[in-house]
């Protein structure tokens, strides 16, 4: 069955007073917010059904961060889906978010390139960007590779590099491969990597400000790509899943029982808690797999285990 996604979803009234989607708003938030989380499907919807007293207790650890929450265009259209509504759930979480003081940005991704025109004044210098962050993201068998082999004057322009004076390429490579979506493609990552990896180049952007939040094993790859690059400069980026979320929580004194980590840990998931950590007796960081109340008292041990994914 073909599934058929929408920009917009039907019930988006339900959220607009909650949200801010105008390029003007989202620049506003981007400089003044301390930490940006954006945030893919998988954490979202696991999030969003969390217990009311879970739910306050990462809220608060986004409000004591000062952070904000960004959720890209395709994001939003992967979480509406066949139905294209929002589910209560989500209408519900962004509420408590909202009501907590935390600014919520509905990130087209083409706004990418507003914001780094506040600080490059050529089109050129900015496309530059466009172009080697879809070069490094980009995969065989993904949606914009699929777009670029469809659209031959868009992947001159782009990846060949044959008009980067233009000043629409963002809002031309953006919207057309939004309408090749597919389902079960990875593209909400995908153009999560390409515009994480771009805004990392920002002058003067602090390490960190930048997260990931994930819980998408498949798709960490393609974070991964870009986070870790920074031979090549950048600011560098956190890629953040639930149980690193939670060893943050506990590090940064966020008021935690345990029973509450545990259903952190174990929302929306079955069996033992699969992760990648590294233990002060091992050299590497490894695959690890343990109950959800093993992986509690190890971070509740100092230097018991550093979780890194």
């Amino acid at each position: 069955m073909v599934t058929s996604y929408t920009e917009n979803p039907d019930n988006f009234y339900e959220v607009s007073e909650l949200v801010e989607s105008e390029a003007e708003s989202i620049k506003e938030i981007f400089f003044s917010a301390k930490q940006i989380f954006f945030y893919d499907a998988c954490s979202f919807q696991r999030h969003s059904n969390l217990p009311d007293e879970e739910k306050n207790i990462l809220i608060n650890y986004f409000k004591v961060r000062e952070s904000a929450i960004f959720l890209t265009r395709c994001i939003l259209m992967e979480i509406s889906s066949d139905s294209h509504l929002l589910k209560d759930e989500f209408v519900c979480f962004l509420k408590a978010l909202k009501a907590n003081g935390i600014r919520i940005g509905i990130f087209d991704e083409e706004y990418t390139y507003d914001i780094l025109s506040e600080c490059f004044s050529t089109n050129e210098k900015v496309n530059e960007y466009l172009m080697w962050s879809v070069r490094t993201v980009k995969s065989p068998v993904g949606t914009i590779h699929k777009t670029l082999r469809l659209d031959k004057k868009l992947s001159a322009e782009l990846i060949e590099g044959e008009n980067l004076k233009q000043s629409g390429l963002y809002k031309k490579i953006f919207s057309a491969v939004r309408s090749n979506k597919e389902r079960h493609d990875n593209l909400g990552e995908e153009l999560m990597a390409v515009c994480i990896n771009i805004l990392s180049y920002m002058p003067g952007l602090n390490d960190g400000k930048l997260c990931v939040l994930t819980d998408d094993k498949g798709a960490v790859s393609k974070f991964h790509s870009v986070c870790c690059k920074k031979s090549y400069g950048g600011s560098k980026i956190i890629i953040f899943s639930t149980p690193k979320l939670v060893q943050h929580m506990y590090m940064d004194h966020i008021e935690i029982s345990e029973i509450q980590m545990e259903n952190l840990l174990t929302q929306g998931t079955c069996g033992n808690i699969v992760f990648w950590g590294i233990s002060p007796f091992d050299l590497d960081v490894s695959r690890m797999s343990m109950s959800a109340i093993d992986l509690v008292h190890k971070i509740l041990t100092p230097n018991e285990i550093k979780i890194v994914f």
